[in-house]
């Protein structure tokens, strides 16, 4: 059994509301940036293995051959697809149980989405060590799907959804004219 990896690390890009999606599921081209997108990468070169939703590796190619830890809820154990990719069902499964398969030490995880994998390591036994929260400003889209549950549900901001789950602000970054980033850290990670 592998341990648990020592930074456990969210990604998202919102808009003003705190949407990370249109009302279709899809990312809109409004949220996508030059910026944004080199900060993202960079942070996923650096990470052993990236978590993302079943819908998310559907549409997501791979073109950098990045380990990848799928949730999804087709599986009842984890299943390695190939040397890249292991499915996993937290509901059946602990998050050491999936990195194991990859059989080499995964210290940093890079957590790229959608909204059940985002809640999932807000509320989870495995939390986030840092959340970096960018948000696209100027961009609204109307009726879309939120960050975390409770921005759609409670109307919550993504920024008092981390505060309440134990986040403090940390670094800000201006990425550009129209995205900033801020590194949410966990307090018992400080």
């Amino acid at each position: 059994m592998s341990d648990l990896p020592a930074r456990i690390e969210g990604y998202a890009v919102v808009c003003d509301r705190g949407c990370i999606a249109d009302a279709t599921g899809a990312m809109p081209d409004a949220l996508k940036n030059d910026a944004e997108w080199d900060f993202f990468q960079a942070a996923l070169d650096v990470a052993d293995v990236s978590v993302l939703g079943r819908r998310s590796y559907d549409v997501t190619p791979n073109p950098r051959g990045r380990r990848r830890l799928i949730m999804t809820r087709s599986v009842s154990a984890p299943v390695r697809k190939d040397e890249l990719i292991v499915f996993w069902n937290p509901a059946a499964a602990s998050l050491t149980d999936a990195l194991a398969l990859y059989e080499i030490p995964v210290r940093t995880l890079a957590v790229t989405g959608g909204r059940d994998v985002f809640d999932y390591f807000l509320d989870g036994p495995t939390p986030f060590t840092n959340f970096f929260l960018s948000r696209m400003h100027g961009v609204s889209l109307p009726g879309g799907v939120g960050v975390f549950s409770a921005v759609d549900s409670e109307g919550h901001s993504p920024e008092h959804v981390l505060i309440a789950h134990g986040y403090v602000a940390g670094d800000h970054q201006q990425l550009d004219t129209q995205v900033d980033v801020v590194d949410w850290v966990r307090k018992d990670s400080e």
